[in-house]
């Protein structure tokens, strides 16, 4: 599983079947949040009522309407155009954050399919400074014979716990995108970025499986 990969498939994962216990995210610890995350998904994800090709969409839509309740999207969008964000207008940030949010769900979507039975996960500790936190985790990937190590970093907002990055195997989402997106805009405008996102939106909105 290579290392972007994972970390989509890991964005995927830890989002589904939030909606069965919502009010869990505000009082439990960092990496409380993040088992019974992990947890959920995989009962969603192991469910056989998902397995039918008809219902991969039905199953996508779901992990996509709880997904936004655990990750800070404002904050992540925020943080992948670092010093451009402060240029935006506030109509601009929303409709950044919105757009990028639906690359994001678009890139994901498809890694759920590769979801095996096999595939471990363990948790190894949390780190808790003020209102940031990390939660070290680690996937065992059966077909390597390999673990890989996905840490969560999270935040305080409102009184719950939200993800604001995911590092796997020292890839930060936020960094990976932060430099895509900074190359675009040495060189043109947020103009051309927008229409690059929206221009990536359609083709993998056209060939989902190819995520």
């Amino acid at each position: 599983m290579g290392r972007l990969r994972l970390l989509l498939w890991t964005i995927g994962c830890t989002g589904a079947l939030v909606w069965l216990y919502p009010n869990a995210w505000a009082a439990d610890p960092p990496l409380e949040v993040i088992r019974l995350g992990v947890s959920r998904a995989i009962a969603v994800l192991q469910d056989p009522t998902y397995q039918r090709a008809d219902r991969r969409q039905e199953r996508i839509d779901k992990v996509r309407d709880t997904v936004l309740p655990l990750f800070d999207t404002h904050e992540i969008a925020k943080r992948t155009l670092g010093m451009y964000w402060r240029d935006r207008t506030e109509e601009q940030r929303k409709e950044f954050v919105e757009l990028f949010t639906e690359l994001v769900e678009k890139t994901y979507s498809g890694t759920l399919d590769r979801y095996t039975a096999e595939v471990q996960f363990s948790y190894d500790q949390e780190r808790i400074e003020d209102n940031f936190a990390d939660v070290d985790t680690r996937i065992f990937d059966p077909a390597q014979q390999k673990s890989f190590l996905v840490t969560y970093k999270l935040h305080q907002v409102e009184g719950k716990w939200l993800i604001y990055d995911i590092v796997a195997e020292n890839v930060s989402m936020v960094r990976n995108y932060r430099n895509q997106f900074n190359r675009i805009l040495s060189r043109s405008s947020y103009e051309d970025l927008v229409q690059t996102i929206q221009n990536k939106v359609k083709e993998l909105s056209a060939s989902p499986s190819s995520s």
